[in-house]
């Protein structure tokens, strides 16, 4: 399970959402990142929100431990639970359960 898993936006727009090994005031050391990326909403109404979707980072890259200069980040929070999730369930970690409680009736 990744423990600290954080949204990354770097300079150039892209956000990551990754596993953050080790960072100082120069340098963060992410492990398994993947590119957040916004689709348009397939749907004919004009008011629908668009898709969010999750894409390969540095996918041609022989480790999957990435030096990131912290002068290319702009900033790291944690990302919401969904996203955490899913990050979870791409590299084989634990999914934490949904806070709905369905109880039979």
């Amino acid at each position: 399970m990744a423990l600290n898993v954080k949204l990354i936006r770097l300079i150039t727009g892209e956000e990551l959402i990754t596993e953050v090994i080790h960072q100082d005031e120069k340098q963060v050391v992410i492990k398994n990142p993947i590119r957040v990326v916004l689709m348009p909403n397939q749907s004919r109404d004009p008011k629908a929100a668009p898709t969010i979707g999750f894409a390969p980072w540095a996918e041609f890259a022989d480790t999957d431990k990435i030096e990131l200069d912290k002068s290319h980040v702009l900033y790291i929070v944690t990302p919401i639970q969904e996203f955490v999730n899913q990050y979870n369930t791409i590299h084989g970690g634990i999914v934490a359960p949904s806070s709905k409680l369905i109880l039979p009736s």
